[in-house]
């Protein structure tokens, strides 16, 4: 992607990396996140026709809801409704892109639509095979890294980590989820952050006491987006 640069990464403790992103040009950027999201090359890594023939049917429905609904491809504003997209979509592909973590789609292409909120909302692996749960967030007003942190704190309370590990099995090496299956694991907060300079959004994050409790974690990745 062209639309955004990273501004900032530095590490906050051995296992904890700060990342901030800015989007150079709204406009571009939109376009480039909904051309991303309506990539579907990934499919043609899996080898059953039957299971490319259910991923694509998956990933076509929401691609069509996302691009009636929340982003089109000639949109040039972020809104309430595309925000959340937006901080997700430019996060993973940082992981993906500039750590060099494994690319998995973003959750709402691969997972099956339930009436409640169904989980995170992106995935990866690290270098070291740990599986990263990854939560976004967006507020046009606030930083939004508190209620990312606390949806991870009460997500991985509730298991939804695991519920999810169901529908990234594919995804995912046998290491991996051995891992998993050990409690190593880690999470990424993706969220929207204002004018706030790093160093008073790193105090302001280590004071947080959902981060707190993320940070006993394997890996915890903050993803700073300005917008």
């Amino acid at each position: 992607m062209s639309g955004y640069s990273i501004v900032d990464h530095q590490m906050i403790d051995k296992h904890i990396i700060f990342i901030r992103i800015n989007p150079t040009d709204i406009a571009l950027t939109l376009k480039e996140v909904f051309d991303s999201l309506s990539d579907l090359a990934w499919i043609s890594a899996f080898d059953g026709h039957y299971l490319q023939t259910g991923y694509k049917t998956r990933a076509e429905l929401s691609i069509a809801y996302i691009a009636a609904n929340i982003i089109g491809p000639n949109d040039d504003a972020v809104t309430s409704e595309s925000g959340e997209y937006v901080v997700s979509e430019l996060a993973r592909k940082t992981v993906v892109d500039y750590l060099k973590y494994l690319n998995i789609p973003l959750g709402d292409l691969i997972k099956e639509k339930e009436a409640v909120n169904h989980g995170f909302d992106f995935f990866s692996r690290n270098l070291n095979e740990v599986i990263l749960f990854g939560e976004a967030k967006y507020n046009k007003r606030d930083n939004a890294y508190g209620t990312s942190f606390e949806q991870i704190i009460r997500f991985e309370n509730e298991k939804r980590d695991h519920s999810d590990l169901i529908d990234i099995d594919r995804f995912c090496c046998e290491n991996s989820k051995n891992n998993f299956s050990k409690g190593v694991k880690g999470f990424i907060a993706a969220f929207a952050s204002k004018k706030t300079s790093t160093p008073k959004l790193i105090a302001g994050i280590k004071k947080n006491r959902h981060f707190i409790e993320a940070s006993k974690f394997n890996e915890v990745i903050c993803i700073a987006v300005n917008i």
